[in-house]
């Protein structure tokens, strides 16, 4: 009994133990798996707290959100110190929020703000639901406040910025000074602003913006750039005044900007701009594929051979973007349009004009990546002027309701061309002599083409309507064509030139410019002023009526003094005329030349024109009508020679000779003819309706004095034949036709012979 209790006591103890071990062991076990007991609070501080959490709402609309590990109050402050601090600024929508995060910041419940002394990062743009998606915006910096009324984040600090999507970087910035409204959506950049663009693609090149202040408008994807701005992408930089950046997709894609001015410059290529208000748009890359300029917009293009500057109001250019980079391609201004052509002078080449085109609109059109013009075009009209930059080269003006040019290799004019057009050119003076008159001209049509080597103009030629001057000389035709090397206009269809000297018409007129010299073809017309010396003159040239002439071609040279007409060419003064095949007038000398087929004819002055008693009935004119192949007229002599086979006729006479020397009487006398001496072979012919008589004389030597109607026949056995009294021969024979008289000369050896005729009855 006693051992079986030891044994139940045993048991107890067993038992006690090990329910005293299980408990020992659970209690440890319960004591390590609780959790810490937490710190007493800081005397100093009124509250502490872990993932402490802070929200402001309107209505249903969250307003911001801070999240914060470690919030802590002190008891003198209204100041919570955060750490690890999260804060979420909605947008008005809700559907995203701008994230701020920094290591640090103190929330002032009194003034409602959050400020960071650290660095802050802001990620703007984060959507509420889902991953980030479309446009990132993250800022940097340090010193920032946030109101948690407004939402708003300021700095004075240092910022840097990143912009990007899906993870990438397009573009970042740094300013000094920053505020971002997350209800506007605005970030405000307040001084020293740099941004750079990279682009969405390796391939593109980076833009590098500057400006004395910044506005970032998120929702409009614009950039205000304030005060001054600066652009820079490759070669291509711009300053201005205030500007305005549009963004897309992460790229510049606009830029308007005030007051701006740029210059692009490439090897072998430079482009100057500016304007009031300047206007660039951007491809994908950011390539520049359109510019345009307001108020004082100037473009200038310089190349290895020609500076191009064009000043309008407006300016609209087009850039090619066919290859890796943008080049001007063309220009369209308008409004008050400049485009001055400057050369660029080069060792060994000749400098070309400056060429200086005016109108109210013009295209501009350039090849070669944008090295050379290729053409130009006026949309109404304009004025050009060429001027030399070589001394001895003329200056010009065009003045044309529309003008096209074209241009050849290293910017040299190949050709232009215009329409109602009207030209001035101004030649220099030549040495000791004076300036010469300026030459105009006037054309419905204009067509130039210059010397690709020199650019100098080579051949000018205008259609419809010409009209030409220079001093007092003029030109007219339906066309002209002008070559310059040789200084030779050549007027077609219609032509007729003048001066005071006379004019010339004819289906074609070649005049050299320079000399006034020219060549007419074709139903030749001319007429020659009296030549107003004070000297006497005979019938032939007279110096008091003018002298007309008509021909198949005609010359004029040395200021129209010597004049030659040919085929069928006629010469007449009032009703003196001379025809021939050939005809020569020596103004100077005073000679005219009659060859071929010459006829002549002089009238004798009407007499009853100065008798008051005269009848007036007006008698019948008294021409003297010479032909023969040749004929020579000396005005200094009043002498006519005709050669050849000579026939003068005059009032019931007829000479026949192998030559006859007329001599005539001044153009007052009333008689064309003095007097006329044949020789060789003279035959005479007298007739008198009046008497019934024919008078026929024959000798080597005969002199016809009109005056007394005389005639003297000599040499060669003279004999006089009368149709009444017979025939008479005698060493010299005289006779007067207007009366009854013969007077006979004989030989002593050689007694006179006469036969006479009996009366029948």
């Amino acid at each position: 009994m006693r051992r079986t209790r030891w044994l139940f006591l045993a048991a107890i103890l067993g038992i006690v133990f090990s329910v005293g071990a299980t408990y020992y062991k659970y209690k440890a076990l319960e004591e390590r798996n609780s959790p810490t007991p937490p710190k007493a609070i800081d005397s100093r501080l009124d509250a502490q707290s872990q993932d402490w959490t802070y929200t402001k709402s309107s209505g249903t609309q969250q307003q911001f959100f801070v999240r914060a590990h470690t919030m802590r109050k002190r008891n003198d402050s209204s100041t919570i110190e955060l750490e690890d601090v999260e804060l979420h600024l909605f947008h008005k929508d809700g559907s995203q929020y701008d994230l701020v995060r920094c290591a640090a910041a103190n929330f002032d419940e009194n003034a409602k703000t959050l400020f960071s002394d650290g660095e802050v990062a802001i990620t703007m743009g984060v959507p509420v639901d889902g991953p980030a998606h479309g446009r990132v915006v993250k800022i940097r910096s340090s010193g920032i406040s946030f109101g948690s009324d407004s939402g708003k984040a300021t700095t004075d600090r240092k910022a840097s910025f990143e912009f990007g999507s899906n993870g990438s970087t397009e573009g970042t910035g740094t300013a000094i000074g920053a505020e971002y409204d997350p209800q506007t959506r605005e970030l405000h950049l307040k001084s020293q602003v740099s941004l750079d663009w990279r682009g969405k693609t390796a391939q593109s090149v980076p833009m590098h913006i500057e400006a004395g202040e910044a506005f970032y408008k998120e929702r409009e994807s614009k950039v205000w750039l304030m005060q001054w701005s600066k652009l820079k992408r490759d070669t291509l930089q711009m300053d201005g005044g205030i500007s305005v950046v549009t963004l897309e997709e992460g790229e510049v894609r606009e830029s308007q900007t005030e007051n701006a001015k740029g210059v692009r410059d490439d090897p072998g290529r430079k482009v100057e701009f500016a304007a009031d208000h300047l206007y660039l748009h951007f491809l994908d890359g950011m390539v520049v594929d359109r510019m345009s300029g307001d108020q004082n917009g100037k473009l200038v293009s310089t190349a290895q051979t020609m500076k191009t500057t064009v000043t309008s109001k407006h300016l609209e250019m087009e850039f090619d973007t066919s290859t890796k980079d943008s080049a001007l391609k063309k220009v369209v201004a308008t409004g008050s349009t400049v485009a001055e052509a400057v050369p660029i002078p080069r060792p060994g080449a000749e400098m070309a004009d400056t060429r200086v085109l005016r109108s109210d609109t013009l295209t501009l059109v350039m090849k070669n990546a944008g090295k050379e013009i290729d053409n130009v075009e006026t949309a109404g009209p304009g004025t050009i002027d060429f001027l030399p930059n070589r001394p001895g080269q003329p200056k010009r003006f065009l003045k044309g309701d529309k003008i096209w040019i074209a241009y050849g290799a290293d910017n040299r004019i190949q050709s232009f061309k215009s329409v109602n057009v009207s030209t001035r050119t101004d030649k220099p003076a030549l040495p000791d002599k004076p300036k010469p008159d300026p030459s105009f001209t006037e054309s419905k049509d204009l067509v130039a083409t210059f010397d690709p080597k020199t650019s100098d103009l080579s051949r000018l030629e205008q259609k419809t309507d010409f009209r030409y001057s220079e001093g007092d000389r003029k030109a007219r035709a339906d066309r002209a064509t002008l070559e310059q090397q040789k200084d030779l206009m050549t007027l077609e269809g219609s032509a007729r030139v003048n001066d005071p000297t006379g004019s010339a018409s004819a289906d074609k007129i070649v005049m050299n410019q320079k000399s006034g010299d020219f060549v007419a073809d074709g139903h030749v017309a001319s007429t020659r002023e009296p030549d107003k010396k004070g000297k006497s003159s005979s019938s032939v040239l007279s110096n008091d009526e003018v002298m007309q002439a008509r021909a198949q071609h005609m010359t004029s040279a040395e200021n129209n003094t010597k004049i030659h007409y040919e085929g069928n060419a006629v010469a007449w003064q009032g009703a003196n005329r001379v025809e021939a095949d050939r005809l020569d007038i020596n103004r100077e000398d005073q000679i005219m030349e009659a060859h071929g087929h010459v006829k002549s004819q002089f009238v004798d002055k009407d007499k009853s024109a100065d008798d008051k008693a005269a009848s007036k009935v007006k008698a019948p004119p008294i021409f003297t009508i010479v032909t023969a192949p040749d004929m020579v007229y000396k005005e200094e002599e009043r002498v006519v020679d005709y050669t050849g086979g000579v026939v003068m006729k005059r009032p019931d006479m007829t000479i026949t000779s192998t030559t006859i020397r007329a001599f005539l009487k001044d153009a007052d006398s009333d008689s064309s003819l003095d007097k006329a001496y044949a020789d060789g072979t003279v035959k005479i012919v007298s007739t008198s309706e009046k008497l019934k008589r024919t008078r026929t004389g024959t000798s080597e030597h005969a002199e016809y004095y009109a005056g007394e109607e005389k005639v003297v026949m000599n040499g060669g056995n003279p004999l006089l034949i009368d149709s009444v009294k017979g025939q008479t021969r005698g060493q010299q024979l005289t006779w007067f036709s207007n009366d009854d008289r013969l007077v006979v000369d004989g030989a002593s050896n050689d007694p006179v012979k006469s036969t006479i005729r009996k009366k029948k009855k």
